[in-house]
């Protein structure tokens, strides 16, 4: 059973999430706690440090999620020798587990919608959401494919502007099926996703 500071947490983010970080008071987090304002402080000292003890939830999260899935983690290198035996099947799997990870896990798809909101009114909220969305993905995957590249498993390319090609159509998918309504767009949304994955391979990759 959850305990109150977590209770406390995650309808926190649920609020933000829905009315940004200036629209919510920690009157109104206590209230859909159900529990009194000055309660609150017994867990949390302010509401930036609820702010903040969201994003380590979220990092800690996501570390959880690719050990579960398996996802290749750990040193470049380890991560590196691990793709190398990665099939296009593989690839595919491993975009569609963290595509849907951001999608339909609640409390990352309301950390991402938090994100998208408080960006343009925060520079924490606008680094997080760089680091965890954008530079962070990007600077990972230009990494791994400079080094792929080295290995002879990719052709001969700018390995920055190959991170870019593989990663805009998915964080762009995100943004299109953000808030899934039905199966029907969640299945439109893979085979997007499979179809990107194999024109990716087609176009980069020099194994047969």
């Amino acid at each position: 059973m959850e305990n109150t500071k977590d209770i406390i947490l995650y309808q926190a983010l649920t609020l933000f999430s829905d009315r940004g970080y200036e629209g919510v008071s920690m009157r109104d987090i206590a209230s859909k706690v159900g529990i009194k304002a000055a309660s609150l402080y017994n867990h949390y000292n302010s509401k930036e440090d609820i702010f903040n003890s969201i994003i380590e939830e979220m990092s800690r999260r996501y570390e959880d999620m690719i050990m579960k899935m398996q996802v290749p983690h750990g040193d470049i290198n380890t991560v590196v020798n691990k793709y190398m035996h990665v099939t296009e099947e593989d690839l595919t799997e491993i975009a569609k587990k963290v595509f849907l990870y951001f999608l339909k896990d609640e409390f990352a798809s309301k950390f991402r919608r938090m994100l998208t909101i408080e960006q343009f009114r925060s520079t924490k909220a606008s680094d997080v959401f760089q680091n965890f969305f954008i530079d962070g993905a990007i600077g990972f995957e230009s990494t791994l494919f400079k080094d792929m590249i080295s290995r002879g498993a990719f052709i001969d390319c700018d390995p920055y502007v190959m991170a870019f090609h593989f990663y805009s159509p998915m964080f762009l998918l995100l943004s299109k099926y953000g808030r899934l309504l039905n199966e029907e767009e969640e299945s439109e949304a893979i085979d997007i996703l499979k179809r990107h994955v194999k024109q990716f391979s087609l176009i980069y990759s020099r194994k047969k």
